[in-house]
């Protein structure tokens, strides 16, 4: 039975904090007994996590017997019954056929308090009624910091899968497709070298379309799944890098901006070499852009035709393009980057009735 105190809890606070900076399932459980068996007192402990039908030891206390805990059933026993009430529960007196299902006949009570989805912590003691409510609260402030840290790494572990996972389709889109892309292309041009015509032209078009479909597929699948790398970007010399890359025929630019911003250079330029491409896109040849400061970021604007009121949610949808020459991928990896980054975007109406958007929440840098 232990003392519930300041020091205690302090304690506990500072666990938390270890807790919060194991990398496994294996490190948080163990750190979890250790603290349980010197902080608290609870001298034979253990943890079971979930392994499919299982609850299975993953950590134990140092003075508990090499056979002090067993795997169980999910509805075997009292851990079995706390796991799937999902509610702390005290036994002062082991009984026979009571359905507790102790792992040794030596242990005379015990309580169990669940870890969310993940598992149980179990304390004993070869004495009756050796636990109160007071320690069943101090178990489930330690718990609880335990099953923050366990969720964190299973979240991190979905993202690494996730990962794992974009990184094979893009393979797969990079390879098994571009390639006998390549070759298609190959054939059209000897054929258009012997003889062209407007329907060898038009399979050319298809075939730059499906590029442009690849590389922007690409982009939207990977440009969420890598850390920031962030530095000082001078967004009017960037701005004026991604223009040229445009080759914008008789489109023109405005750049009023000093801006120097703490940005992943990278990311920023998929961000503003989309937004100046779907003004260009959209705006017609003649389109006249202008790139400028906000309170609190920036903002990219055009004086074309606009985007509805009606459509301003959808074009951010990855697939969605008002017309035929776009892939639908553009803005949807711009969304994206401004995520990444902690940042946010609205699109409004321009100065000239064109579209705008307004990058906030972006923080300046200097040089």
């Amino acid at each position: 039975m232990v003392e519930s105190s300041g020091n205690t809890i302090e304690a506990l606070h500072g666990i938390a904090t270890e807790l919060q900076s194991q990398d496994s399932v294996e490190d948080v459980c163990a750190l979890t007994v250790d603290a349980a068996a010197r902080v608290l007192e609870f001298s034979l402990c253990t943890i079971v996590i979930r392994e499919g039908e299982w609850l299975v030891p993953y950590a134990t206390s140092d003075d508990a017997p090499p056979d002090g805990s067993r795997r169980m059933r999910l509805t075997q026993g009292l851990a079995g019954e706390s796991y799937q009430s999902g509610q702390s529960r005290i036994v002062d007196r082991v009984e026979p056929d009571d359905g507790t299902d102790p792992a040794k006949p030596s242990y005379r009570s015990g309580f169990s308090v669940p870890i969310g989805e993940h598992g149980v912590f179990q304390a004993v003691s070869t004495t009756e009624a050796a636990f109160d409510e007071d320690d069943v609260e101090l178990a489930e402030l330690l718990v609880s910091h335990a099953r923050t840290a366990l969720d964190r790494i299973e979240r991190e572990q979905e993202l690494e899968q996730q990962v794992e996972r974009l990184d094979q389709f893009a393979s797969v889109v990079s390879h098994d497709l571009r390639n006998p892309l390549a070759v298609a292309r190959g054939h059209l041009e000897l054929v258009r070298k012997e003889r062209d015509s407007e329907s060898l032209r038009e399979i050319a078009a298809a075939h730059e379309r499906m590029e442009r479909l690849i590389d922007d597929l690409l982009t939207f699948a990977l440009v969420g799944t890598r850390a920031l790398d962030r530095e000082t970007v001078d967004l009017a010399r960037l701005t004026q890098f991604c223009w040229t890359n445009l080759e914008p025929n008789d489109a023109t630019l405005h750049v009023d901006t000093t801006q120097q911003v703490d940005a992943d250079r990278d990311r920023l330029r998929q961000l503003v070499e989309n937004l100046l491409s779907n003004a260009v896109n959209c705006g017609g040849t003649d389109v006249s852009v202008t790139v400028g400061e906000t309170d609190g970021g920036f903002y990219i604007e055009d004086d074309g035709p606009g985007i509805p009121a009606d459509e301003r949610t959808a074009v951010f949808e990855a697939g969605y393009s008002p017309g035929p020459e776009g892939t639908g991928f553009g803005l949807s990896v711009v969304e994206q980057v401004v995520e990444a980054h902690d940042w946010e975007i609205r699109l409004t109406d321009g100065s000239s009735g064109g579209a705008r958007f307004e990058i906030t929440g972006v923080e300046s840098a200097t040089e």
